[in-house]
């Protein structure tokens, strides 16, 4: 569960996008990732396949990301957290843990000392009027700031990670 997505503007992308928009509109109940999962046909259901309004072959070439060591979250849920070397990290995901209430991450934080408490991450790491170097240059956070690289290393799991309780 990385929340984050990659989209090329190509136009079999461009129509299947504006499907799934037209049919998350119709359909505002439903959760968007889980919605995105569904019309790439890539575990979740929102519906039967034949209700779905792309069909199998105009769903555009895709892949998953690296949610371990290059796309990452920040570890508020089990299904979050990354491994591996801080410089190699593309995207950190800022997510709310607290917008999780399944119960089986409730207790796998519990368990792991985590709390599903919510560390107020976008403001830690935007806005940063302290380190100016962040906005004028290429540095990574982490490098520029011992304060961002502690929350960033609190993400981080040891490896191997923890088995995660599964949903």
């Amino acid at each position: 569960c990385s929340g984050i997505v990659v989209f090329r503007a190509m136009p079999r992308t461009i129509s299947w996008l504006a499907q799934l928009l037209a049919w998350m509109y119709e359909h505002p109940y439903e959760h968007d990732q889980k919605a995105v999962s569904a019309f790439l046909r890539a575990g979740e259901r929102v519906a039967f396949d034949d209700q779905l309004p792309v069909h199998r072959e105009d769903i555009p070439k895709w892949a998953y990301l690296d949610p371990e060591t290059q796309f990452v979250s920040a570890r508020h849920v089990d299904v979050a957290g990354w491994t591996g070397d801080p410089d190699d990290i593309v995207a950190f995901h800022l997510l709310h843990g607290d917008s999780d209430d399944a119960e089986a991450s409730r207790q796998f934080a519990s368990r792991h000392g985590l709390g599903v408490g919510y560390t107020p991450l976008l403001d830690l790491f935007f806005n940063r009027t302290d380190v100016p170097e962040l906005y004028s240059t290429g540095v990574m956070p982490h490098h520029a700031s011992p304060e961002l690289r502690e929350a960033l290393l609190r993400s981080r799991w040891p490896s191997p990670r923890p088995t995660s309780p599964g949903r």
